[in-house]
């Protein structure tokens, strides 16, 4: 890559001004993958994203980068797809929350176990509802389900280590300085790459008793956060009661220093 290439060129200006909030994740995301490209000197051409619904759909378009657009949702397949098409390439497959649902997991879980070298990056910011029927998938709004209660997501880091994949982190965007080195890491990974981080949605309306503005919902983060234990999967569920553990939870391409 040349060296003078900086990260500004990675980004279209006609994407301007962002459709996202002031302080929302997705932005954070963004200039730590785009700076993970820059310091492991990876060719831009070989990179290749994927991308599906909700706001973090729209990463596709703010980037100069070959990217693909799943507007059905099911990102992972077309991840899929493009890797066979180009096997040189390095495919990074950003999900939001509908996209994980729509698809029911299931190609994310096939992913993990065929070891497929793809980097799936999950911005998980909470945003779904279950009802009577089934899950419905409701960015940028969050409802309850039918009995009344917020439902909340899978332990995501636990299911990709249970279907074999072969590097999961999980972070905040106030640790973009660990994910920028995940990111790096994960281009590095010989297998299926999971990388989730947890991002509050800044728009929809929240009942009393519960986070509210802006700084408050990132000071959350930042208060409520460990980094990982040992041998901590069960506890790594974000329904749990206790703090939210966050950190580089494994990693197959230097297994000595898995947590």
């Amino acid at each position: 890559m040349d060296s003078k290439r900086t990260i500004e060129k990675y980004i279209s200006h006609k994407a301007f001004p962002s459709v996202w909030c002031p302080g929302c994740g997705i932005g954070t995301v963004l200039y730590s993958f785009l700076s993970a490209i820059q310091s492991a000197s990876i060719d831009p051409d070989f990179i290749r994203v994927v991308t599906g619904l909700g706001c973090a759909g729209k990463i596709n378009e703010m980037l100069t980068l070959k990217t693909i657009s799943a507007k059905n949702g099911f990102v992972i397949e077309r991840a899929i797809r493009a890797l066979k098409k180009e096997p040189h390439s390095i495919v990074v497959a950003f999900l939001s929350n509908p996209d994980f649902l729509l698809s029911g997991a299931r190609d994310f879980m096939r992913a993990c176990k065929n070891k497929a070298r793809i980097i799936a990056v999950y911005i998980n910011n909470f945003i779904y509802a279950a009802g009577r029927d089934n899950i419905r998938p409701i960015t940028p709004f969050m409802r309850s389900s039918f009995d009344g209660n917020h439902e909340l997501p899978f332990n995501i880091p636990a299911l990709a280590d249970c279907c074999g994949a072969s590097y999961i982190a999980r972070w905040t965007p106030l640790r973009a300085g660990w994910l920028k080195y995940s990111l790096i890491d994960a281009f590095n990974c010989p297998g299926f790459a999971v990388i989730e981080i947890l991002s509050p949605c800044l728009i929809f309306e929240v009942n009393n008793g519960r986070i509210r503005n802006t700084v408050e919902r990132m000071n959350f983060y930042n208060e409520n956060t460990n980094m990982n234990e040992e041998g901590a999967w069960e506890k790594l569920d974000l329904r749990g009661k206790g703090k939210i553990l966050i950190g580089k939870l494994k990693d197959m391409t230097n297994p000595e220093k898995n947590k």
